[in-house]
């Protein structure tokens, strides 16, 4: 299978291309479900959402500055979620559970986990067309930051079928006394937004001077890296058909490279989070390549 499923390409397409049908729960979960519920949020997905993200929005006893972003009862409200959640919490908890189907109805969870900032009220700390003006620094866990970085990891993940045309996110270079891990934080999430929505043939150098030596952030990278050239070369087998004694710089050496960390990731990233988004990116650009049916190289493979 080479493409989307459907016509109207989302991130639960990609998901779909993984074989999961996730349950449907007729009833709302029972108190010791919903405890559960909770129990594996804040010990599982917390930290790797937080880590994902770089926010501390998802975390449920971070104390929040705005009141109306609340994370416990965003994700209570949620009942689709939760009910989804629910189904995942007693599908494991049975003898004999099938693992891998397990693992497929997760990225369902953590796909609908990471868009929990999406249902918060809040506007954050300034509009989108404010930016140039803002006078303050967004909090650290600012509710329309996190929707933000979700929207960019979204328009990275569908490439040419995002939907993203503006930078959502702070722009550090406004506050210019701004220093150290804050500022590299705010500016690496600038600049990735700035190529979510700039496309193809966009500068890389911002980004990889502000990775930190941070597994998410060589993530991120290296998913901008196959969505930018995944389009021109086949990632799949790019690796053995390098040339010998190829530059670093050349982007075929470049693709080999953030092919094979995602597959690392894929296999052995520190939370579960993690791993589920690189499998994601591995379907969008690399098996099957959901967003590259219409790159050069396999109309050639084709004939």
């Amino acid at each position: 299978m080479t493409g989307l499923p459907t016509n109207r390409k989302t991130v639960d397409d990609l998901i779909a291309l993984g074989g999961a049908e996730p349950p449907i729960m007729n009833s709302p979960p029972s108190k010791q479900v919903v405890h559960e519920i909770l129990r594996l949020y804040g010990e599982t997905y917390v930290p790797g959402l937080s880590y994902l993200f770089e926010t501390p929005w998802y975390d449920l006893k971070y104390e929040k500055s705005t009141a109306t972003s609340q994370t416990i009862q965003v994700l209570l409200n949620n009942q689709p979620l939760m009910g989804l959640f629910g189904s995942f919490v007693e599908h494991i908890s049975r003898p004999g559970t099938d693992d891998k189907y397990a693992c497929q109805v997760e990225e369902c969870i953590i796909w609908g986990l990471a868009k929990l900032p999406l249902f918060t009220n809040s506007r954050g700390w300034a509009l989108p067309a404010n930016f140039s003006s803002a006078k303050h620094l967004p909090d650290l866990d600012d509710p329309h930051e996190a929707q933000g970085r979700l929207r960019v990891l979204e328009a990275l993940l569908l490439g040419p079928n995002s939907t993203l045309t503006e930078n959502p996110l702070c722009n550090p270079i406004v506050f210019g006394g701004l220093k150290g891990p804050r500022r590299n934080e705010l500016e690496f999430w600038w600049h990735l937004a700035e190529l979510a929505v700039k496309g193809p043939k966009s500068d890389l150098q911002n980004l990889r001077r502000l990775l930190d030596g941070q597994e998410n952030r060589d993530f991120l990278y290296s998913l901008v890296v196959v969505r930018e050239y995944s389009h021109h070369w086949n990632p799949v087998n790019i690796e053995q058909e390098l040339p010998l004694q190829l530059s670093e710089a050349d982007p075929r050496c470049r693709l080999a490279v953030a092919t094979k960390f995602i597959r690392h990731i894929m296999e052995s990233g520190t939370t579960n989070v993690i791993r589920r988004f690189a499998q994601l990116a591995w379907r969008a650009y690399i098996l099957p390549g959901a967003n590259t049916t219409h790159a050069p190289w396999r109309a050639i493979m084709s004939k």
